[in-house]
């Protein structure tokens, strides 16, 4: 199960498409099915916001992408990571080369960075799904996403964001106080 619920928290932050929204919605059915989770309620909150429409649209620019005078949520590492908050740092670098390492690479077609949220959360959904590689999800964990992600899901809450990004970032909140539980024991 943790290989989906990495690559649904990692949808919850990729631009929404009526057909990325589509497959998401499948997988949240899924999800649904363990009932015994501690985000199962807001899995069903989510459940509701899960329609395309183009304020969905506008408010993933405005949070992510084109905010004004800054973007409220950077969705990078490396702004996060970084001392000067530059993209593209030493965090960047250091998650391109765990990817390499396990043979994963972006497509230069993505329009994403080794180090935004979405790719981050996919290398570790990738990880989860192979059970040998309990170390390098401790790692990626504990060496990057547990650090940034907290601040990033700080600030995306701190932005009033429409209901849909509200609870993206209470469900991650979520996962990762579970997360931290699982991977220590």
């Amino acid at each position: 199960m943790r290989p989906q619920l990495y690559m649904f928290a990692s949808g919850l932050f990729a631009q929404p498409t009526r057909e990325y929204l589509k497959i998401l919605r499948v997988l949240l059915e899924k999800l649904l099915l363990e009932t015994q989770m501690p985000w199962h309620n807001t899995l069903i909150a989510l459940k509701q916001e899960m329609d395309y429409d183009e304020e969905l649209e506008a408010e993933y620019s405005r949070l992510f992408i084109l905010g004004l005078p800054q973007v409220p949520a950077q969705p990078f590492g490396s702004f996060w990571l970084e001392r000067s908050q530059q993209l593209l740092g030493d965090s960047t670098l250091e998650i391109k080369k765990m990817m390499a390492e396990n043979g994963i690479e972006i497509a230069e077609n993505s329009g994403l960075l080794p180090d935004h949220i979405v790719s981050e959360l996919e290398f570790m959904a990738y990880l989860a799904s192979q059970e040998e590689t309990k170390q390098r999800q401790q790692q990626l964990f504990e060496q990057h996403l547990d650090l940034w992600i907290p601040q990033f899901t700080a600030a995306l809450l701190a932005a009033n964001p429409l209901p849909r990004y509200r609870l993206a970032a209470e469900f991650i909140e979520q996962l990762f106080a579970w997360e931290r539980k699982e991977l220590i024991t």
